[in-house]
């Protein structure tokens, strides 16, 4: 990552105003903070490095007045000075406000320590023009959890749309969670998945994304039998497990991830998935996956919790009386996430919604 501005010894002061909304975030991805808010002292070769003095590290350190260019600036040097390359981030990395917490539709509390709303717009077949409007309805409806992939083609067109209209809601950064997924690549993996990361970041307009998932256990380009798959996946796995300690993910999960894969990763993961994203819904019931994952303390998110709208199941008898006596349409008791069994949903874009949902 290119350093967009040198810090210079004394911080600027003039506009304030960028730093509000980020903050949050910025905390989050720097497990040293601390050691740049005055609590610690700052190493003699990073001060060196960064040109300042104990009273310069300080005053860096009262990020509320502090320029994000700065910030961003100062997080890249530390980085290179080695002291992002951490294993496990601290704890103190994971205690800061939460505002999905209280989520319409409720929240679910991930192993990692942040919450996820339990009800989320996928964004799966909602390209070009359509994102715009689309994001806009979804915000105006409530939704706060947005969800794309490279597969979906539509990265950089809801990042757009959120850097527009987040301000027009009057919400910021980090009043949604966002979500991405990428397959592992058979050609170069490692490479290919950090190059994904750092598009994923560039897309999305964001320094941190929330929940970023490995989409499916093999490349889309391999058989389902191929015997190099399981190296695929865990390079991929170890890539977002290393982009989650240098602070540009904030939990790392996995989809369409069956009971073998899942056994597989606790040979190699150094940090548990914290999501199975995996098709759901009332004529799909994965009990033996759903009650593996809530053993395992993995939060089990649907997608196509409506079954892609198919008319078995939006005329069965029985969604159709629930739906009766809650005085409600029939979408909402199919899609009804499963209270405190650690279930959520996705809900896919209404725009279009035909075709597979992967």
């Amino acid at each position: 990552m290119e350093i967009d501005e040198e810090p210079g010894p004394m911080v600027d002061t003039s506009d304030e105003s960028d730093i509000g909304e980020d903050m949050e975030s910025y905390v989050a991805r720097d497990p040293y903070f601390d050691r740049f808010t005055g609590r610690t002292q700052i190493p003699h070769r990073v001060k060196e490095t960064m040109q300042m003095d104990v009273k310069t590290g300080e005053r860096l350190g009262n990020c509320a007045r502090m320029h994000y260019s700065l910030l961003k600036a100062f997080m890249n040097r530390v980085e290179e000075c080695g002291l992002m390359n951490v294993k496990d981030p601290p704890k103190h990395m994971l205690i800061m406000s939460d505002s999905h917490v209280n989520a319409t539709g409720g929240s679910h509390k991930l192993n990692t320590g942040f919450h996820i709303p339990l009800v989320g717009f996928g964004t799966y077949k909602v390209v070009g023009d359509d994102v715009m409007t689309a994001i806009d309805a979804a915000l105006t409806a409530g939704y706060r959890m947005f969800d794309t992939a490279k597969y979906y083609n539509n990265e950089k067109e809801l990042g757009e749309a959120i850097k527009v209209l987040l301000p027009k809601h009057g919400l910021t950064r980090s009043d949604i969670f966002l979500t991405t997924k990428f397959f592992p690549e058979r050609d170069d993996c490692r490479k290919a998945c950090e190059n994904f990361v750092e598009e994923s970041l560039k897309n999305l307009n964001t320094n941190y994304i929330d929940m970023y998932l490995v989409h499916y256990p093999k490349p889309n380009v391999c058989d389902n039998d191929d015997e190099k798959n399981a190296e695929y996946r865990k390079v991929a796995y170890q890539v977002l497990e290393e982009a989650q300690a240098a602070g540009k993910i904030r939990s790392v999960g996995v989809s369409n991830y069956e009971i073998k894969h899942l056994e597989e990763l606790k040979t190699h993961a150094k940090v548990p998935p914290c999501a199975n994203q995996v098709e759901y819904h009332p004529h799909f019931v994965r009990k033996e996956l759903h009650d593996y994952c809530k053993k395992e303390n993995i939060f089990f998110q649907a997608f196509s919790s409506l079954a892609r709208h198919e008319k078995a199941l939006i005329e069965d008898p029985v969604v159709v009386e629930l739906a009766k006596k809650h005085q409600t349409t029939v979408p909402l008791p199919a899609s009804s996430p499963r209270m405190g069994s650690s279930s959520g949903r996705r809900n896919r874009s209404k725009i279009r919604d035909t075709g597979e949902n992967r």
